[in-house]
């Protein structure tokens, strides 16, 4: 695990050093460069497999190649055996290593034969052409800045803002994106000109910075799943699960978990206890309140034998803010990444690989959003359009919102701004409305709560932007660009499924755009590595989700219940209280102590007037109307003030010492 940096068109003096001096929290155990004229590779190194001598970048037997890679093959042991049979030679026991040679012998194409978390860049000579590539669910981040004759890359944002020779400009739909989602989808970003490269995607870049891109995986949408009782499904998981997380624990340096308590990372640590010999450790978080897992996360910990350490999350710890969201390179406002921050820096000090429970409520369908639109679903089946346009919206409209807090599986109020957005979800129910219901569930701010919020210049740049954006689009294309202008911030897949494809299946596809890469793996990765730990995910082994995505909706949502799979698998491991535990979201409680003073405190600094209306984006009237609203304690608009208070922080971060609006 490592960062890496790079790109065509590196003239200046220092720069590359620059670059990879930016990236020292993820690689603290050393650094390399290769160069080529003006191409250069950087390389920040976390140590863990073959720690004295897997040094990079790696070049090949003739010095024509250099490779470097942020990430994990496991399967790099059957690669190497097939590769030393065909002649190369091995500089290093690096796992990486067997990705330079595996590209030498078919190109692109060796991406197919990796199993892994990666983003990789390759350099050759002849041609002169540089390759970077993600793993197929973008585990592992990697940015790209396609500038007029260059091309940078980099592990994280930060690392490309070290060329000041360019004038950064905040891309103003990226803001109006964040404020919905509460993160920026891909494959744009929060400055005009960083993308993300996005997941399942490479890029090949010419000697003059033009870069062609292709997606070479995405997940498989099929008609139907394939055949099978429900006994051979489990068997099929076990077998896959088992071997996921046999293959994670692939480390010279010592390992871990993290543990909420919850179905998916108890049901990890249970599989690693039966693997390994000695107590696994295991780490969890708290916020000393009544909805805290520890309790159940020391059980489960008590059972499977671990070493276990839990971490106490208080208010105090708001002050880590500024530090968190340097970290996360883009705005996420969501507060859960406090607790996460936490836990990696105390998991730190015990390990440097933790194995964690992202991905099983994506593939196997553990969202509370999931169930909704597979309801919605079903009585858009069998109800006229105009029957729950009208009359059960308006019922939904007459409800108490005590009542429907009753199916908020969250420890909070949803509130009267709450219900409304349930009502325009009922309205939204049919599965021509999918992709736009779905973004209704997820998104914070909606079209109802922007209104009024944005200043008057603000809200003009954003016709100017996407006028700006078709040109570039335009050029893009000329240049092959698959990236297209970021054609696909809007949220919605532009992938068509499969005929007779599942319901449920279609809304777990949508995640796979930037749900998962952008938000849920943003967030896991840049905590972690902030302290130097690769985090990594059993249940996004991609042999594990093509299994997952074939499996009858029925064993992911049954009934009431969620993860329906996952569930019975665990009750081979797990007391039978703890597999059907109903899901409990890792949450941090923000609506508990938004009255107290360091609260109030940060918001005062973040939210004044003065500095809204310095800062231009917003109208200071109406945050100051928000301000006023939370005080109510609603889940969505304490959600809500704390996203502006994240963003203005990036803004001081980010702008105002790099670019500009």
């Amino acid at each position: 695990m490592c960062g890496i940096c790079g790109g065509v068109g590196i003239g200046e003096e220092g720069l590359l050093e620059s670059m990879t001096a930016a990236l020292i929290h993820r690689g603290p155990d050393g650094e390399g460069f290769y160069r080529d004229r003006d191409v250069g590779l950087g390389h920040r190194r976390l140590s863990i497999i073959d720690v004295e001598g897997g040094q990079q970048p790696i070049l090949n037997e003739d010095g024509s190649v250099a490779l470097i890679c942020n990430g994990e093959i496991y399967n790099h042991a059957p690669l190497r055996q097939e590769l030393l049979d065909k002649g190369h030679v091995f500089r290093t026991h690096s796992d990486n290593e067997v990705v330079l040679h595996l590209y030498e012998e078919s190109g692109p194409d060796c991406l197919q034969r990796l199993n892994g978390m990666f983003a990789v860049a390759i350099y050759e000579q002849k041609p002169r052409r540089l390759f970077v590539a993600r793993d197929r669910l973008g585990i592992k981040p990697l940015y790209i800045a396609p500038l007029p004759g260059r091309f940078l890359f980099a592990s994280e944002m930060k690392s490309i803002l070290r060329d000041t020779s360019v004038s950064w400009t905040v891309n103003p739909l990226a803001v109006r994106d964040y404020l919905s989602l509460r993160y920026v989808p891909g494959p744009g970003g929060m400055f005009r000109e960083i993308d993300k490269l996005p997941a399942g995607h490479y890029a090949m870049v010419a000697a003059d910075g033009t870069a062609d891109i292709h997606r070479w995986w995405e997940p498989p949408l099929h008609a139907s799943p394939f055949e099978g009782s429900e006994q051979d499904y489990i068997d099929g998981f076990a077998e896959r699960f088992e071997r996921s997380v046999e293959r994670r624990l692939m480390s010279e340096v010592p390992f871990g978990a993290y543990l909420s308590g919850g179905l998916d990372s108890s049901t990890i640590v249970a599989a690693m206890s039966r693997i390994v010999s000695t107590p696994v450790r295991t780490f969890s978080v708290g916020f000393d309140y009544e909805h805290d897992e520890l309790e159940a996360a020391a059980e489960t910990a008590r059972r499977c034998g671990c070493d276990h350490t839990e971490v106490a999350c208080r208010l105090t710890d708001l002050t880590l803010l500024p530090e968190i969201v340097y970290h996360l390179d883009e705005p996420v406002g969501d507060p859960i990444v406090i607790p996460m921050y936490m836990l990696a820096r105390e998991a730190k000090k015990k390990v440097t690989v933790i194995l964690t429970g992202e991905g099983a409520d994506e593939v196997f369908g553990g969202y509370l959003f999931h169930k909704a639109l597979l309801d919605g679903h079903r009585i858009a089946r069998i109800a006229p359009g105009w029957l729950h346009r009208t009359l059960l919206a308006s019922l939904v409209q007459m409800a108490p919102a005590s009542l429907l807090n009753m199916a908020f599986n969250y420890p909070a109020r949803l509130g009267s701004r709450g219900k409304q957005k349930v009502v325009d979800f009922v309205r939204l129910l049919g599965p021509e409305h999918l992709a736009e219901a779905w973004r209704h569930l997820i998104s914070l701010y909606d079209e109802r709560d922007m209104a009024g919020l944005f200043s008057e210049d603000f809200e003009h740049s954003f016709d100017t932007f996407s006028a700006a954006s078709h040109v570039r689009a335009l050029s893009n294309a000329s240049a092959g660009n698959a990236l297209g202008g970021r054609s696909r911030s809007n949220g919605a897949s532009q992938r068509s499924a499969a005929a007779g494809t599942p319901f449920l299946n279609r809304i777990i596809d949508l995640q796979f755009d930037h749900w998962l890469p952008d938000d849920i793996l943003t967030k896991q990765d840049k905590m972690s590595m902030a302290s130097a730990i690769e985090g990594r995910v059993p249940f996004l082994d991609h042999e594990l989700v093509e299994y997952g995505l074939r499996l009858p909706p029925s064993m992911k949502i049954r009934g009431s219940s969620t993860k329906h799979i996952l569930r019975r698998y665990a009750e081979r491991l797990l007391p039978q209280e703890t597999a059907r535990r109903r899901k409990m979201p890792f949450y941090a409680p923000v609506e508990k102590f938004f009255r107290e003073p360091g609260f109030q405190e940060i918001m005062n600094d973040t939210l004044s007037e003065s500095t809204v209306a310095r800062r231009g984006i917003f109208r200071p009237q109406a945050v100051r109307e928000l301000r006023q609203a939370m005080n109510d304690g609603e889940f969505l608009r304490v959600k809500q003030v704390f996203s502006l208070i994240v963003l203005e922080l990036w803004f001081r971060m980010a702008v105002d010492r790099h670019g500009s609006l």
